[in-house]
């Protein structure tokens, strides 16, 4: 329990039950990085490195200021301060997807919130906005993360759009809400 006191933290009932699930954990939590040593080329030996989360809140905030640029992923532990191993592991053990997959979300999550903002704006000007230019089957993806298909979605924002302006320049634009 010496290796994981925020396990004992978070248990108000520490049970023999608990033994078992602690002993797995850290059998579970030693196979991962050795295996993951073994994927990315490391020693056995484990990096010390900040908690995941911590990792991809610093990798969010450096996507939210550099979405629109090309990101050259193997420099980016270089410019956080932050080895590759750990930045793979973290994005591996908290999220499920490696990094470049981290940062495709990222931008398809930008383009949705672009094109519901503005969704006159063009479909290839909001692509190229998000950093999305050089991606392939942008409009799959798009339609795959988000379960809807592009023209319906378009057309949806654009309706969204025209009530907004609507209720907007309207003399009583209380009386246009349904009450609750």
């Amino acid at each position: 329990m010496r290796d994981f006191p925020f396990l004992v933290d978070s248990i108000a009932c520490w049970s023999p039950a608990w033994d078992q699930v602690y002993i797995a954990l850290a059998e579970e939590v030693q196979r991962t990085m050795v295996e993951q040593s073994f994927r990315y080329g490391a020693s056995v030996l484990p990096v010390i490195c900040d908690s995941p989360m911590q990792i991809i809140v610093k990798v969010r905030e450096y996507f939210g200021l550099h979405f629109q640029e090309s990101i050259d992923l193997s420099q980016l532990p270089a410019l956080l301060g932050i080895s590759q191993d750990c930045l793979d592991l973290s994005f591996m053990q908290a999220r499920g997807i490696s990094l470049s997959q981290a940062l495709q979300e990222f931008r398809l999550n930008k383009l949705f919130a672009a094109l519901t903002d503005q969704p006159r704006q063009g479909l290839g000007h909001a692509i190229e906005a998000c950093g999305l230019s050089q991606t392939k089957g942008v409009v799959a993806q798009f339609e795959h993360a988000f379960g809807i298909e592009m023209p319906l979605f378009m057309l949806t924002c654009r309706r969204a759009a025209d009530d907004r302006l609507f209720r907007q320049d309207h003399p009583n634009s209380d009386a246009l809400v349904l009450p609750t």
